[in-house]
């Protein structure tokens, strides 16, 4: 049997970064209207910030099951890979504020 110690550092804690937005991403909060449209949208390009960007929102699947809230995650890293997401979601988008990496909480 092996003697496992517990410390400060211990892989058991919530890391520094754990909320951290990492470099090539934004994140913006959504209503659950705007969610409940994103969602079927994940991996599907849009623009932010004047640059092509990834929708991440499976995170969200099943909606009906999400409580929210709806930090919506885009990545910037090879965006250009995926299907352009239609009008309708780039205007939700759009409206959304995002905060990039580096920007004050």
């Amino acid at each position: 049997m092996i003697l496992v110690r517990e410390s400060e550092n211990s892989f058991m804690s919530r890391p520094s970064n754990f909320n951290q937005i990492y470099p090539d991403q934004a994140i913006a909060i959504c209503t659950r209207e705007q969610a409940a449209q994103l969602v079927q949208y994940d991996h599907h390009r849009v623009i932010v910030e004047k640059r092509a960007a990834v929708l991440l929102t499976y995170e969200w699947m099943p909606i009906e099951q999400h409580v929210g809230p709806f930090v919506l995650t885009v990545v910037f890293h090879q965006a250009e890979k995926y299907p352009p997401a239609p009008e309708e979601i780039q205007t939700i988008v759009d409206a959304l504020s995002f905060r990039m990496r580096g920007q004050a909480r």
